[in-house]
């Protein structure tokens, strides 16, 4: 026999029995994992959504008549729950620049970033070293030369023996190459 999620209503799920409240948590779980996941392919991120739901549901849940009026509510909640992770995420992404993605930037050893945002910056430098590695010689050199020794176009030039006006065209293909790979990776920065 399923628990009905009709017993969430109120404040007297803390007083069912140990075993209901486990299984009605259980069915809870099963009910959201598969939509939450399939929007944000990640696992404790999921679990961190349907514990939030969940307990969004025991605290503000509506008057319903019927257990379907309470599973389309608990859906809202959870949906409106991952959009706002969804937009967090985007907006860590998109605080962070390709240009101080790499080891050592001032990014990372900022004192003010978070656990959170080193995680994205260093899975970002994991996604541009890949790509780099698949680009030609000529433009990974350039990206290197620009991003990891931080030198001008100037000195880039004078170090590859070309104008600055052909690597500043250079370094702006190799740019926008890294740049599809990674919104076709990450998404779009835009949306």
């Amino acid at each position: 026999m399923q628990p009905n999620l009709l017993l969430l209503l109120g404040s007297n799920f803390h007083r069912l029995n140990v075993s209901l409240q486990e299984e009605i948590y259980r069915e809870f779980y099963h009910f959201l994992y598969k939509p939450i996941m399939y929007m944000i392919h990640d696992h404790s991120a999921a679990e961190d959504i349907i514990q939030e739901a969940f307990m969004t549901t025991l605290v503000k849940s509506p008057s319903v008549e019927n257990e379907d009026h309470m599973k389309a509510w608990i859906k809202v909640v959870a949906k409106n729950l991952t959009i706002n992770y969804i937009r967090k995420q985007k907006k860590i992404r998109n605080e962070i620049s390709l240009e101080v993605a790499w080891d050592g930037s001032p990014y990372m050893q900022a004192a003010g970033g978070s656990v959170e945002q080193e995680v994205v910056a260093k899975s970002l430098e994991e996604h541009i070293s890949r790509h780099l590695k698949g680009m030609k010689p000529e433009q990974r050199t350039l990206i290197e030369l620009k991003w990891k020794k931080g030198l001008s176009y100037k000195e880039i030039a004078v170090e590859i023996q070309e104008t600055e006006v052909a690597v500043k065209h250079k370094l702006n293909r190799a740019r926008s190459y890294l740049k599809r790979k990674l919104f076709k990776d990450w998404g779009n920065r835009d949306e």
